[in-house]
């Protein structure tokens, strides 16, 4: 005969797990994304939010001040080389509050890494904290060190020792 105890400690554990699952559930809710997954798969697809290296690069040779290029790469890869006018802002960084009102300004903002990929994972988070005027540059950097490279497109560290966008919030406020 079963004793009345572990019945009640049975439903107990059954009450507590289930009360878990729902605060789980409910956790889960706690940021409100701008995009619902559907839309952001079907951006992904579309490619209107990539930049042509071509496209990319008149950009830059005209001085467009409504763009504005961002290497999402660490401050080495950085210093090495990047578009002339990139600012850096590495991408375990992008969220950081010295760098959310640079983010929010009206121009339109591309996003490069060594590879499209990264990019494109970073302007898919950028697009759920509600950001807008995002695109990928396509290839990425060692696209363009492979494909496009000229000495009007990228700069060295050698070149502008003295551009120093990078980790410097206050500086990059000063160039906008």
């Amino acid at each position: 005969m079963k004793k009345p105890y572990i019945k009640l400690l049975g439903l107990t554990i059954v009450l507590i797990a289930a009360g878990l699952i729902v605060a789980s559930l409910k956790s889960g809710r706690k940021f409100k994304f701008e995009t619902s997954a559907e839309d952001l798969h079907r951006e992904l697809v579309d490619s209107r939010f990539h930049m042509d290296p071509n496209t990319a690069r008149e950009i830059i040779a005209k001085k467009n001040g409504d763009y504005v290029f961002i290497d999402i790469r660490n401050p080495g890869e950085y210093d090495n080389f990047h578009i002339e006018g990139a600012i850096n802002v590495p991408a375990q960084r992008i969220l950081d509050d010295a760098y959310i009102p640079y983010l929010k300004n009206n121009k339109k903002k591309v996003l490069y890494s060594n590879e499209s990929i990264k990019a494109d994972q970073v302007r898919v988070l950028l697009t759920q904290y509600g950001y807008h005027d995002l695109y990928v540059l396509q290839g990425g950097a060692n696209y363009w060190k492979e494909n496009m490279l000229s000495g009007d497109v990228f700069k060295t560290k050698a070149e502008y020792d003295d551009e120093k966008l990078t980790f410097d919030p206050e500086k990059l406020k000063k160039a906008n």
